[in-house]
């Protein structure tokens, strides 16, 4: 097990919450009483109790009368349980309703079960506030929460919104105990990106295998769009880890049950009752995913393909009831009769019966005892989360080395080496591991145990436990910083503009800003209100508008030139100020060099030299030769005619490649493929190759937003007139270089009036956020009706 420093082990309390709480409570007269219940969850999170103690949120099972509520709550906060009070009906439509019957199939690849109703769904969302609501009243600054399962996708995102309200650094960790389907499963979900943006509120994202994270990252990439990495998924300006922590088990509470006078006794029953014959076990919940039909029918192949084993081989299987109330759980259990019958038929003998069929829940004594009787264990789910029954066997056969015959669409495949790996699907397979396992030689039984037994008796449920609590102590909890980021009031940008005693001067980026980021960048047309919003406020009195851009001089002329508006084109390639703007340029003669120095346009001219090009347009850099391009453009042409949906852009400065109509999960894989070339080829020049929104940018290093913005000051500070307020707006890596230097360089420290706002709620640095892009749009509207238009 993984060691805890205090530090790692005191970051604040860990509240735990699943959907039910890990207890069964039971009246008797007037008075209640709590046991512990049985399952994976409350068994996984034993172990951790043991080196983390935790409070256990969740719904105790039942709905009560208001005078009973209190007494319960009372008697499992002694049992440091807090329950969730759900009433009967909203508690069966969030269960059954959504959880069991959209997102239990979903994600276990039988959407053709799938019941998706508006009422579940809405009591799905309910429920989910309902836990939110308990835990917003519990949880402290510091705490640590671990949210468990697919029945509470949304909890996440519910409680980043309640703990802004209450400024609390809270992390948030969400675990997944099922299969995550490949994206193309999942996009059949109606509300999937509901669900993938309550879990994206998380600080960290657990699931048991990498294949379930892989298929996690691709949905958010084909379905909300998001930038990727192997590990992390970039949500709202923040990277949100996506781990991997496959559970474990207990096995010293198996050994030291075998060591029982019960178990002992039970072992010595089978073994004569089943004396010289070879015993196959099979435990698993009565459910269409534990391909209990597939087992049945690869045993009956089993028999048929090799008569030697009629007689001398049993298949003892322990079917766990499960939903009998449901229509398809009902239809299984019929035909897993059916099938019984017809091979005990088939091949039974008054002496002899292939298949024990036990269709109930045995002790914990009986399933000691039959896992280490048991020669084979075999486990055909045809999609499983982990499935422990086989770590189960693995612990309880350390004197006989049983062989273990595991699906591969079990979680727990990927982790048992040492297991023979089978396609539930072909029978034959099945079959013939089977023969394999029975006929195994006793050296090569041993060896495959001891890769076994190594791994499940270091990955226990105590080690997978503190291993994730340790993950989630070290991240960064990047939620608490952008929910701290508070949301720009329209009256208070109006206030701090009409305060303004000197010049106010306005920097305002355009994609993403003041228009819609488009996935063909053409349509981006400014919209004829836009046109009027930036019209009013770039005649107001000592006002000066600059518009933003990565787009040409020759696009961004096109729309706005007939205005009195400063245009900052290529990301600071070129600038040029408002047409009605008269500035005394005492800080360049006619060749370009400094005359009449001040410390700030110093500071300024270090960054970059404007030299004055053309229609009042200034260019940071001497010289058109661009030779590089002829190096970089026929790299950029291999990947535009290998990634189907992508183009290149090229201006007078800079080249793009854009891959927002490309696939994508394979536009991503592209770009950072083409930006890995990019830079080996460039590594001998002054170019920066960044990557934007869907899009790769390659340009000299030197040209960059903030260096046109620096020259555009010193400029103004070089006029008659005091710069007295200064907002800067945008939403992308460039604008956060933007209120990177607004924020830290001291030249604007004497701009009294500072506003910052990036567009989305994120990381940033920026001082504030809105919303949207009609957010951005009201903002401005604020200053154009402020009494200094009159």
């Amino acid at each position: 097990m993984p060691p805890m420093t205090e530090v790692e082990k005191k970051p604040g309390k860990l509240i735990v919450i699943s959907n039910r709480l890990p207890i069964t409570l039971t009246k008797d007269c007037d008075s209640w009483s709590v046991k512990l219940s049985s399952g994976g969850l409350v068994t996984a999170l034993s172990g951790l109790k043991k080196e983390y103690p935790f409070t256990w949120v969740g719904w105790p099972g039942q709905d009560f009368s208001s005078t009973e509520k209190t007494k319960i709550s009372n008697l499992l906060m002694e049992n440091s349980c807090v329950p969730v009070f759900l009433d009967d009906k909203i508690a069966d439509l969030h269960y059954n309703g959504f959880s069991n019957s959209v997102l239990w199939p979903l994600f276990h690849y039988h959407p053709a079960e799938m019941n998706f109703e508006d009422r579940a769904w809405e009591a799905y969302k309910a429920a989910n506030e309902a836990f939110a609501k308990v835990v917003l009243s519990i949880a402290e600054e510091g705490d640590l929460i671990w949210i468990h399962d697919y029945h509470l996708m949304l909890l996440a995102q519910i409680l980043q919104k309640g703990f802004k309200s209450k400024r609390k650094n809270i992390k948030i960790g969400w675990f997944l105990h099922t299969p995550f389907p490949s994206s193309e499963i999942f996009r059949i979900l109606p509300v999937r990106q509901e669900i993938l943006e309550g879990v994206l509120a998380a600080d960290l994202i657990g699931f048991h295998t990498l294949e379930y994270s892989r298929h996690f990252i691709s949905s958010c990439t084909r379905v909300l769009g998001l930038q990727s990495g192997s590990e992390s998924v970039e949500y709202e300006g923040r990277n949100v880890r996506i781990g991997t922590f496959p559970i474990g088990i207990d096995p010293t509470t198996f050994i030291e049950a075998q060591k029982t006078p019960a178990v002992s006794d039970r072992i010595k029953d089978f073994k004569s009752r089943f004396k010289n014959k070879k015993i196959i076990v099979g435990v698993d919940r009565l459910d269409y995913i534990k391909g209990v039909p597939q087992k049945f029918l690869a045993y009956e192949n089993l028999l048929k393909k090799h008569p030697e084993y009629i007689g001398n081989v049993v298949l003892v299987q322990v079917a766990v009831p499960s939903r009998g109330d449901v229509e398809e759980y009902q239809e299984l259990m019929v035909n897993v009769n059916e099938l019984v019958g017809l091979i005990n038929g088939k091949y039974a003998t008054i002496e002899y019966t292939p298949i024990h069929f036990l269709y109930k829940s045995v002790d914990f004594t009986e399933l000691v005892s039959i896992y280490t009787t048991a020669d084979v264990c075999l486990i055909t789910s045809t999609r499983d989360g982990m499935n422990l029954v086989s770590y189960e066997y693995i612990a309880c056969q350390n004197e006989n080395n049983g062989v273990l015959v595991l699906s591969e669409f079990t979680g727990a495949a990927s982790s048992l080496n040492g297991s023979l790996i089978v396609n539930p699907w072909d029978i034959d397979q099945v079959s013939e591991s089977l023969h394999n396992a029975l006929s195994m030689d006793t050296k090569s039984k041993a060896r495959n145990y001891r890769m076994l037994s190594k791994y499940v008796n270091k990955h226990t449920a105590a080690y997978w436990g503190v291993s994730y609590v340790k993950a989630l102590n070290k991240t960064n909890g990047s939620m608490y910083s952008v929910y701290k980021t508070q949301k720009l009031d329209p009256r208070y940008v109006q206030h701090e503009f009409m305060s303004a005693q000197g010049i106010r001067t306005i920097f305002i980026s355009y994609d993403g800003t003041l228009c819609k980021t488009q996935d063909i960048p053409e349509l981006a047309v400014p919209k004829e209100e836009e046109i009027s919003m930036i019209k009013s406020l770039s005649l107001l009195p000592n006002t000066l508008l600059y518009i933003s851009s990565g787009r040409s001089r020759d696009e961004l002329v096109s729309w706005f030139g007939d205005l009195n508006v400063g245009l900052i084109s290529e990301h600071g390639c070129f600038f040029r100020h408002p047409p009605n703007l008269n500035l005394r340029r005492k800080h360049l003669n006619s060749n370009g060099n400094l005359k009449e120095p001040s410390k700030f346009i110093t500071h300024a001219l270090q960054y970059g030299h404007p030299i004055e090009i053309d229609n009042g347009w200034f260019k940071l850099l001497n010289g058109n030769k661009a030779s590089w391009k002829e190096t970089v453009l026929p790299l950029l042409q291999h990947y535009t005619e290998r990634t189907p949906g992508s183009l290149i852009t090229m201006k007078e400065v800079t080249i793009t490649w854009h891959y927002r109509l490309a696939d994508p999960e394979f536009g991503l894989f592209q770009a950072n493929e083409l930006q890995n070339d990019l830079e080996k080829v460039l590594a001998h020049l002054p170019l920066s190759v960044s990557m934007g929104n869907r899009a790769l940018e390659i340009k000299p290093s030197l040209c960059t937003v903030v260096t046109a913005v620096k020259n555009i000051l010193a400029n103004l500070f070089q006029s008659d007139s005091k710069v007295d307020f200064i907002m800067i707006g945008g939403s992308s890596k460039q604008d956060e270089l933007l209120f990177n230097y607004l924020n830290n360089d001291t030249s604007v420290a004497q701009i009294d009036h500072q506003i910052s706002f990036t567009v989305g709620k994120k990381q940033t640095e920026a001082e504030f956020f809105v919303p949207d892009v009609k957010s951005v749009m009201k903002i401005l509207e604020s200053m154009a009706c402020t009494p200094a238009a009159d």
